[in-house]
């Protein structure tokens, strides 16, 4: 079950917060800017958990992505968020939080003409916790290396959402930031 009346931050060109609307509305065929994050769950042995999504969401149903994405609310920080997102799709409480593609922005059309449209920062977190997913949210879900994910990806791009494929390739251009290696 989505979390009630949940709001997303729309935003200029510029990254700039221009309003907000209710995400139930904003995911169309002409989806408006607006904010969100992605985050990479690791464990404490190095594993990076990766979700499929669950066959009921309106995009990219059933392709395996990065651990959970989400939107801040309107006055929410964006760490603030991926701790209550944490907690509503995996069952887990997040530590370690670090920001490792600050920049990252994507425009992604799913097979049903729908839009995401993000400005969308990346972030790496650990956990010591079991996973309890939200059924509503993800399928399954598997702890995994992060080499194989990166080849996986790289070899089978459309079993992945976009963002994640394309996270993994400015990841991978960037080996600084890298947050798929220890």
């Amino acid at each position: 079950m989505a979390e009630s009346n949940e709001q997303v931050v729309l935003l200029d060109n510029d990254g700039n917060t221009i309003g907000s609307t209710d995400k139930a509305t904003v995911h169309t065929r002409s989806t408006p800017l607006h904010l969100a994050f992605s985050c990479h769950v690791f464990d404490v042995g190095g594993r990076v958990l990766v979700t499929r999504r669950a066959l009921s969401k309106t995009t990219w149903a059933g392709v395996w992505t990065n651990s959970f994405c989400g939107h801040p609310s309107p006055g929410e920080s964006v760490e603030d968020a991926i701790v209550r997102r944490g907690r509503f799709e995996l069952g887990i409480t997040v530590s370690s939080l670090s920001l490792v593609l600050p920049d990252f922005r994507y425009r992604a059309v799913d097979a049903s003409g729908i839009v995401e449209n993000e400005i969308c920062p990346v972030y790496r977190a650990v956990t010591t916790d079991a996973v309890a997913s939200n059924p509503d949210e993800v399928s399954e879900w598997e702890w995994v290396d992060p080499a194989s994910l990166t080849a996986a990806a790289s070899a089978a791009p459309y079993a992945f959402s976009p963002w994640l494929v394309w996270q993994l390739e400015q990841l991978a251009a960037a080996p600084r930031s890298l947050p798929l290696v220890e």
